[in-house]
């Protein structure tokens, strides 16, 4: 610190003193003295200013650059959960309670019992959502050296090695805790059915990445059973299927047959697009009978179940309504699983998934 203190130039010539460190200082009797004294300062403390400011904006850059780390690696562990895609499965839940809430066995369900139902729904689906985000997360750990190898899967967060496996594996066990935890909030004074079942999917979903995927066609009927799942669970929520009717319950276990076999055959058409990559670490339905006749399989599947929706008359009077959103679904999703046929396999598959949701309104 510099303190300069300058009489009154009367006095001949000028006295100053500098205190720095506590000691005086007297310089030339000069006015030339004390404006280089002054100068001095002034450069000194124009340097001190601007190592100052640049260390300031040095901090402020390291900030930037912190926010910006952590919100890459924020984004690498949402992908894990492909928060997109298991969107479907909190719709599929929701179509299952809305098929409950406008059943004829529900005809007497008034807007205030409809206003406390949402927030065990919000709970539920919430919950829904995280546990299918730790089945996508589960897998990426699983299939790390497959992936890693995979052209198109390559650019996963643990495949490109953005988060560690010990961190991914935490998150894992986080998304599991946080789902059952608003699983059993959802069923609060209620049965445990809910609770029950979603502690089932996930011990399915881990067991399926621990080695369950790689036995010859399990890894399909599992997929399958995890599209139609949540209609189930929607069944369950509240006191569960003992206080619905057998229509309502009817209802939804057709939904899930509608649902199940078209998921199958998605599954079976990504068998084939990964049958390469998955040579000799999963035994497929391609690697068994060849990709044409696997690809013949899957639209059989499809071909089958839109025959049903179309001819049995049975689908027809379940769902019938005012608007008659059945026959829409019918008619949009029915031409959606022809054109999948006729697409590139990749494509083919993304249009099915498409129809899958179309017919499940």
């Amino acid at each position: 610190c510099y303190i300069i203190a300058a009489l009154s130039p009367r006095v001949g010539g000028s006295f100053s003193f500098n205190v720095q460190h506590n000691r005086v200082a007297f310089p030339h009797r000069s006015t030339v003295g004390n404006v280089n004294t002054f100068t001095l300062l002034r450069q000194r403390s124009s340097s001190s200013s601007s190592h100052d400011h640049q260390n300031y904006n040095g901090r402020h850059d390291a900030i930037i650059i912190d926010n910006i780390s952590f919100a890459q690696t924020a984004k690498s562990y949402i992908r894990m959960m492909r928060p997109v895609t298991i969107i479907q499965a909190v719709g599929a839940f929701l179509v299952g309670r809305l098929v409950i809430l406008t059943s004829a066995s529900a005809a007497s369900t008034t807007s205030s019992s409809i206003m406390k139902e949402v927030p065990k729904i919000l709970a539920a689906s919430i919950s829904i959502y995280l546990s299918y985000g730790f089945g996508m997360a589960v897998n990426d750990c699983a299939d790390v050296a497959i992936d890693s190898m995979h052209e198109e899967k390559q650019h996963r967060s643990v495949a490109s090695e953005h988060i560690s496996m010990r961190n991914a594996s935490f998150f894992c066990v986080a998304l599991s805790i946080s789902s059952l935890i608003l699983s059993f909030c959802a069923s609060w004074k209620g049965s445990n059915g809910f609770p029950i079942w979603n502690l089932f999917n996930l011990t399915i979903m881990g067991m399926y990445a621990l080695g369950l995927q790689r036995i010859f066609l399990v890894k399909n009927l599992i997929c399958g059973y995890l599209a139609i799942a949540p209609l189930i669970g929607a069944s369950l929520l509240g006191g569960g299927t003992s206080i619905l009717g057998g229509d309502v319950t009817g209802k939804l276990y057709k939904l899930a047959c509608i649902g199940f076999p078209l998921q199958v055959a998605r599954e079976i058409l990504k068998d084939i697009e990964d049958v390469d990559v998955d040579e000799g670490s999963k035994k497929t339905l391609p690697h068994v009978v060849g990709k044409r006749t696997a690809k013949w399989i899957a639209y059989s599947l499809v071909a089958m179940v839109n025959g049903a929706m179309i001819v049995t008359p049975y689908f027809w009077r379940m769902f019938k309504s005012t608007p008659n959103v059945y026959a829409l679904s019918v008619a949009i999703g029915t031409p959606m699983c022809i054109w999948a046929s006729i697409l590139p396999l990749s494509k083919g598959q993304q249009m099915l998934k498409r129809s899958i949701y179309v017919l499940l309104l």
